[in-house]
């Protein structure tokens, strides 16, 4: 994009310079192949498709040897688009068009796997990076029981679901209501795949892989862990500092943090306060 050329829809590079050049550009962005524009700006109702067509074609020329398929739509994350083939499908307007799209994505992707032979030897996870951005409100989806969403440290913005699928891995049917996290996912994948992860540094994340096959899931215990802001959870107790105020919540039976508890158990929250100083402090 360095060269004085015409792009789409008559835009040029001395667009940039304009005098409100986001208003001209909102919401345009290039199509890119490694290092190489292809389409500038890209048709995002298309991109749902190309991103599952250029998956299927990955797994088609690399199904005689190991391969690793990260995979992640640019949706449902806003400006929201969907193909023809699916715009005005559902009854939740745009964004219930969109993770219909998603859902047809996936089910693409699933049966290239099971066509190439691979679907007994490929380890498949689904799963979202946060909760929903509720400031866009139609445009983004729902938490559920959960308080907030995305951005906040409740469990509205962390908690989400994942589904994983390995047939005569990966029994189907059964729930987990184990604490994991996508931090979770390195070292799970490394011992699927028989290596050794380096032994050099701390790793954040656990190897789950008995959560995956529902084998002595006993062993997966979670020291801490930390959400966005001041927030540490231990054990099914989480500790919540939000500027002048401190909260404490007793997630086994108050997963909507609707109880803060902080009075009744003063001493569980300034061990949780301190535990997350101590975590903070080790990052310099």
């Amino acid at each position: 994009m360095a060269k004085n050329h015409v792009f789409n829809e008559g835009l040029t590079l001395a667009d940039y310079n304009s005098e409100n050049p986001s208003k001209k550009f909102r919401n345009k962005v290039p199509l890119m192949l490694g290092n190489e524009v292809i389409e500038w700006p890209v048709d995002q109702s298309q991109l749902t498709r190309k991103y599952t067509e250029n998956a299927q074609k990955f797994i088609i020329e690399n199904k005689e040897k190991p391969f690793f398929l990260y995979v992640a739509h640019s949706m449902p994350h806003v400006p929201l688009y969907a193909s023809k083939d699916f715009a005005g499908k559902t009854k939740r307007g745009l964004f219930g068009d969109v993770i219909e799209e998603i859902d047809w994505s996936v089910g693409e992707i699933l049966k290239t796997l099971k066509a190439q032979g691979l679907d007994k030897n490929t380890l498949v996870i689904f799963a979202s990076d946060n909760g929903p951005w509720l400031s866009k409100k139609l445009d983004a989806g729902s938490a559920g029981p959960f308080r907030d969403g995305k951005f906040s440290p409740y469990e509205g913005g962390s908690r989400v679901p994942c589904i994983v699928w390995q047939p005569g891995t990966v029994s189907s049917g059964v729930v987990s209501n184990l604490q994991t996290s996508t931090l979770d996912v390195f070292p799970t994948i490394a011992k699927f795949a028989g290596v050794n992860i380096p032994q050099d540094r701390p790793m954040d994340g656990l190897d789950i892989t008995s959560v995956f096959t529902g084998k002595n899931t006993e062993n997966i215990k979670r020291d801490y862990f930390l959400y966005r802001g001041d927030a540490i959870r231990m054990g099914d107790w989480k500790y919540v500092k939000e500027k002048d105020s401190e909260q404490l919540f007793n997630l086994s039976t108050d997963k909507e943090e609707s109880k803060n508890v902080i009075k009744q158990y003063p001493e569980k929250a300034k061990a949780l306060a301190e535990k997350l100083e101590s975590v903070r402090a080790s990052f310099n």
